[in-house]
């Protein structure tokens, strides 16, 4: 393992939240110059927490936080972006910039006050492009690409940015075999140059492949810290996941792989009955997984086409109702996702952005509970962070609250649903 150099990133003592739900509980981590250190955990656990604080969106309220030794909250945002550059896990593309526009917003921190891009900003562009892989792609809108093109734009665009310190949430998500293995060689590259990295992993086998040291959150906390072989252990995967596993080593790298038995997956219950998922931008996806894989019919809709929860339920081949891409619910496909809610023992919505797109959905959810139907509504970020309906959304989703029961993870929804919810 190498060496790092002075650390660039500093979180000690950070306790961070939603409101009144507590997301982070005095976490402390470190990332050093040259070093890449991984974020794992179960799904709610707090790691796209730390991701906001660390990058000045969720402002703590305990605890520091220091990028090369200075506070971010402390300075501008134009000059905390000089240091701090990230790979969000979704975005969405509300204009049709095409790519080389999107990866030179990266160079937006230095651009002077009457904009423009400098044969620099080009140079660095496209420098960045290269890395990631996306070259090709520099005419091309946004929007007309694949979830896995537009993540590896963004990893470009967040390269351009020139940051010593690079955040990653899941750098993996969309992305096929061949390009999982450009990216994360592309990563250690990064580190060897001098940047301090800190990625979010689900998939435990990237995280102890890549990262030279690994910080695993549960519930908010840190609940293991060290090198890959001092934190993928039997022991930890039992206590924080919940499932036996064996840890061999690598056969070329040495380093710990997490084997499950062949064909293990989750029990499939006999009559285990529907269970309809309101999703939106990928927040459905992991509900309609987890479900079906125990044993529940599922069903999903209102979704756009080509959003992410609508690619995931067409894989799964769910039952669904979808609208063209950009396009607003309309009354009859909002009739039938309510037709399809009726006949759901459970209807999970997922904590989505709402828009005049699809703020349809919550009326639906909300008739189908006043006939009584349990509804389960997952409890992400607040409202109002995801409410671009000037005030509409919010005022639902409350009404839907108090009809619903809440969950605050992935695995209370499955939870909730297995046990047979009871809403009174």
């Amino acid at each position: 393992m190498p060496v790092p150099g002075p650390d660039l990133l500093v979180l000690d003592g950070v306790s961070a939240g939603y409101g009144a739900r507590s997301a982070l509980r005095e976490v402390g981590l470190r990332v050093g110059c040259g070093e890449v250190v991984g974020l794992i955990g179960p799904n709610g656990s707090g790691k796209t927490s730390a991701i906001r604080v660390a990058s000045r969106t969720l402002r703590p309220d305990a605890g520091t936080v220091l990028v090369d030794g200075r506070d971010p909250y402390e300075m501008r945002s134009r000059e905390a972006a000089r240091l701090v550059a990230v790979v969000p896990q979704e975005v969405s593309a509300t204009f049709a910039f095409t790519a080389l526009e999107v990866v030179l917003m990266g160079r937006s921190p230095y651009l002077s006050a009457l904009g423009g891009g400098s044969p620099e900003d080009y140079r660095r562009a496209r420098e960045a492009m290269e890395v990631a892989g996306v070259h090709h792609l520099g005419d091309r809108p946004i929007d007309q690409l694949s979830g896995g093109e537009k993540q590896r734009v963004l990893l470009a665009q967040a390269l351009a940015q020139d940051a010593p310190v690079l955040l990653l949430d899941e750098p993996t998500t969309h992305l096929d075999l061949r390009h999982v293995v450009e990216i994360l060689a592309a990563v250690r590259t990064l580190a060897r140059e001098g940047r301090a990295i800190l990625a979010v992993f689900h998939d435990l086998n990237l995280a102890a492949g890549v990262c030279d040291r690994i910080v695993a959150l549960d519930e908010g906390r840190v609940v293991a810290e060290g090198g890959p072989h001092e934190v993928v252990t039997p022991g930890f995967i039992r206590a924080v996941y919940g499932i036996e596993a064996e840890i061999v080593p690598h056969v070329v790298t040495g380093r710990p792989t997490v084997m499950v038995a062949p064909g293990h997956r989750a029990a499939v219950l006999p009559g285990l009955p529907r269970a309809h998922v309101v999703g939106g931008a990928g927040r459905g996806a992991p509900v309609m997984r987890a479900l079906a894989e125990r044993g529940f019919e599922v069903t999903a809709g209102v979704l756009h086409a080509t959003d992410t929860d609508a690619e995931v339920a067409e894989r799964l081949n769910l039952e669904r109702v979808t609208v063209p891409p950009f396009s607003a619910v309309d009354d009859e496909a909002e009739g039938e996702a309510e037709a399809l809610m009726g006949r759901a023992a459970v209807v999970v919505v997922a904590d989505a952005p709402y828009g005049p797109g699809n703020v349809g959905n919550l009326r639906a959810a909300i008739r189908a509970a006043e006939r009584g139907t349990p509804v389960v509504v997952l409890e992400g970020a607040p409202i109002g962070e995801r409410d671009f309906t000037s005030g509409e959304a919010s005022e639902l989703w409350g009404r839907l609250a108090e009809r619903a029961v809440v969950a605050r993870s992935y695995e209370e929804v499955l939870a909730l649903a297995v046990a047979g919810v009871s809403v009174t």
